[in-house]
């Protein structure tokens, strides 16, 4: 079944008998604004210089979030920093979940589950429906990380974002956490450093982890004063 980035990380970031998220919004904000301009990118629609997004291609893709997303882009005043479009796209955060959440329900994949937190407040949950499509991308991401497969572009950046917004537990499971973070660390590293992907990959993934590690320290030092 044919996913992107959005998608994927969306659905690994789902539990899939509670249909709840598993990992902090803090975490999943500027992944899944990573995300979007890593599939842009991946689809030659964008590229960086001098740490500006450029469009490179304003034609339509075809998928409804993605086009609407590239098309402010394209419609900005001026060329804008990759920081701003992560941040901008960050605080879309919600806008981009839903969207990706009924996209992954019309193709059978989740279903919704209408419930309330405390008998009052509305609780909306996302459970599988299917599990096919997320159990053949995990079992194709351990393929990589454990039997080391020849891995595609956009699932090292897949694996860098799972590790970005501290999914590695809940995806892999905790007891092996600690040796796939180490793993996906020198993947993801020797990929970066290689030729064999763009500047604008390197680039994008550098931003989110920057703006993460700011929030998280911001974060620490406004909660313990």
């Amino acid at each position: 079944m044919d996913l992107n980035l959005i998608d994927k990380l969306t659905l690994l970031a789902l539990d899939d008998d509670k249909g709840t998220f598993i990992t902090g919004p803090l975490y999943f904000t500027y992944s899944i604004a990573g995300a979007v301009l890593l599939e842009l990118n991946l689809k030659n629609k964008i590229e960086i210089l001098d740490k500006r997004v450029i469009v490179k291609s304003k034609s339509k893709i075809g998928e409804p979030l993605l086009d609407k997303l590239l098309d402010q882009i394209t419609n900005s005043k001026k060329q804008r920093y990759l920081q701003h479009w992560v941040q901008s796209f960050g605080n879309k955060e919600r806008e981009i979940k839903r969207e990706t959440l009924n996209k992954l329900m019309s193709r059978g994949i989740l279903t919704k589950k209408e419930d309330k937190f405390l008998w009052v407040f509305p609780n909306t949950k996302y459970p599988t429906k299917n599990a096919i499509p997320e159990n053949e991308l995990r079992q194709r991401l351990c393929s990589i990380i454990e039997n080391d497969k020849k891995a595609e572009v956009d699932e090292i950046m897949l694996l860098s974002l799972i590790d970005a917004c501290n999914l590695i537990p809940g995806v892999f499971g905790k007891k092996k956490a600690k040796g796939y973070k180490k793993k996906i660390k020198a993947l993801v590293d020797t990929t970066l450093s290689s030729n064999l992907i763009s500047a604008t990959v390197k680039e994008v993934h550098d931003i989110i982890i920057a703006l993460l590690i700011v929030m998280m320290t911001t974060t620490v030092i406004v909660t313990s004063n």
